[in-house]
């Protein structure tokens, strides 16, 4: 009887497996957008979304919780119901979209992708399959169906990047070189955000420190920085006593006749302890010195005249523990998008108008800020150089989000004419694809 019940399971799910192949395959190739006579297929689509759900599963992201159904099912906007798996889903259809547009325009251009693109592209997949799948094309179309993908999919994809990269370039030249001097004024003008601040730590390194808790000096070679004036430390038997490094410790005796070791603390550094990540270790300060911060914070802040920026300038210069301060004594340029490690001071730059002050707590300390009007021009100056430049192409480094935008802009109209085969796209989301980190 078990072994009937058996084989009637084993039967059901061989009956529901058929059904899925069946439907998988009814799907597979087919063309989920059209636009003119560009395609972008079911398959391709989900390679997008794999994509996604490996960027989303990683830890910059929201790491391996996002690889777990129940992560996808978590609404994220109580009004209309939208979960993670329908926001991502959405926006990597609104990413095709785009992508299709581009090629549509790429046709209308009749632009024609070099030779020498196809070759290298080849050559890369040619080394994937050397690779990752050991020389056999077979076994990497195994890899590849996880992601609803294949090697001819795959390559299809790098191909559409190649044509899209190739249209911005004919478009904007290399690096933004055909987009006007006044374009890039008007966006970075309306893009960046200039602001000083006065900013007061409420948080302390902690150091390394000795048996008897005193601070330890070190030179520049990471020896410890000993006053050789005073004594040679001595074990139980007379003998000196040597260091780690092999040097000969020297030590003093306090008013308490207690033996200390003895550091030579002019040119030295104090060493910073630091965590198994490699970061330095902090801790906050007591209750009466962060009272004492505060009350300096809030005393600065009660100086400000809104809009008078010689008056703050004077507030920062005599205030500040700013260490970045004297680099860009004419403040620091950030855009919202920006990665910028204080969010909270982020957020308030662009609540404020220019000639505006708040005084803003974030987890490094307190910032009183005033907005800036940003320079003409402060891409060009070599002292913002490393805010502005990249230094891999030598251009501006807001260039590339220019030219996406100006892009974006180029292609909207094509967007919307792009068609949806809303039956092909059914059961087609992010939750359901394979975790693509490589591909």
């Amino acid at each position: 009887m078990k072994s009937l019940k058996r084989i009637i399971t084993l039967c059901l799910v061989c009956a529901m497996l058929a059904c899925c192949f069946a439907g998988c395959a009814k799907k597979s190739g087919k063309p989920l957008l059209t636009l003119d006579d560009s395609e972008i297929s079911v398959n391709l689509f989900e390679l997008y979304l794999s994509r996604m759900k490996g960027t989303l599963c990683s830890a910059d992201y929201f790491g391996s919780s996002a690889t777990k159904d129940e992560f996808w099912d978590t609404i994220v906007d109580a009004y209309d119901k939208t979960t993670y798996n329908t926001m991502y889903t959405d926006m990597v259809m609104d990413t095709a979209k785009s992508y299709i547009a581009a090629l549509a325009l790429f046709e209308e251009k009749e632009l024609t992708l070099p030779d020498s693109h196809i070759e290298e592209i080849d050559s890369e997949l040619e080394a994937l399959i050397e690779n990752v799948a050991g020389g056999s094309k077979t076994t990497l179309n195994s890899i590849l169906s996880e992601y609803g993908a294949n090697y001819d999919v795959l390559r299809e994809s790098y191909i559409i990047e190649a044509k899209i990269a190739y249209l911005r370039e004919y478009l904007f030249g290399a690096n933004g070189s055909k987009v006007s001097a006044e374009l890039v004024e008007q966006y970075y003008q309306e893009t960046y955000a200039c602001f000083k601040q006065v900013f007061f730590y409420t948080y302390e390194y902690v150091y390394e420190t000795d048996e008897n808790g005193d601070n330890i000096y070190y030179t520049e070679n990471g020896h410890v920085s000993y006053d050789t004036t005073k004594t040679q430390k001595k074990d139980a038997n007379g003998n000196d006593v040597y260091d780690k490094n092999g040097d000969r410790v020297y030590v003093y005796t306090d008013e308490n006749g207690k033996e200390r070791i003895a550091y030579k603390v002019k040119d030295a550094e104090r060493e910073i302890l630091l965590d198994s990540n490699g970061d330095p270790v902090t801790k906050d300060y007591d209750g009466d010195k962060e009272k004492l911060i505060i009350e300096k914070a809030t005393s600065v802040f009660e100086q400000v005249k809104e809009g008078d920026t010689i008056n703050f300038d004077m507030l920062v210069k005599n205030n500040t523990e700013d260490e970045s301060y004297e680099k860009y004594p004419d403040g620091y340029y950030i855009t919202e998008d920006t990665y910028y490690p204080l969010p909270e001071v982020q957020k308030a730059v662009f609540e404020m108008k220019v000639g505006e002050c708040k005084m803003v707590r974030s987890d490094n300390g307190l910032h009183v800020i005033m907005r800036y009007e940003p320079k003409e021009a402060a891409y060009a100056l070599e002292e913002y150089e490393d805010l502005f430049i990249a230094k891999s192409t030598g251009t501006y480094i807001f260039m590339g989000d220019l030219v996406s935008k100006l892009m974006t802009d180029y292609v909207a109209s094509y967007k919307e004419r792009v068609v949806i085969d809303e039956a092909l796209l059914e059961g087609v989301d992010i939750k359901s694809v394979g975790i693509n980190y490589h591909y």
